[in-house]
């Protein structure tokens, strides 16, 4: 579980901005499901893709 957990702050965090970005623009429909399916994947990705390197340089 503890390998799980940069992936799972990652979308958390990506989770957090599409609630902000949907609020703020008022989103409904089809954007607003895009923006819900990507932001915490691609959230999620990232935050573990730089675990892993700062784990692979120590």
């Amino acid at each position: 579980m503890k390998d799980y957990l940069p992936y799972l702050v990652g979308t958390l965090a990506g989770l957090l901005v599409a609630f902000t970005i949907s609020g703020l623009l008022a989103l409904q429909g089809t954007p607003e499901l895009i923006l819900f399916a990507l932001l915490p994947a691609v959230g999620g990705a990232i935050v573990e893709r730089v675990s892993q390197r700062r784990s692979d340089k120590l």
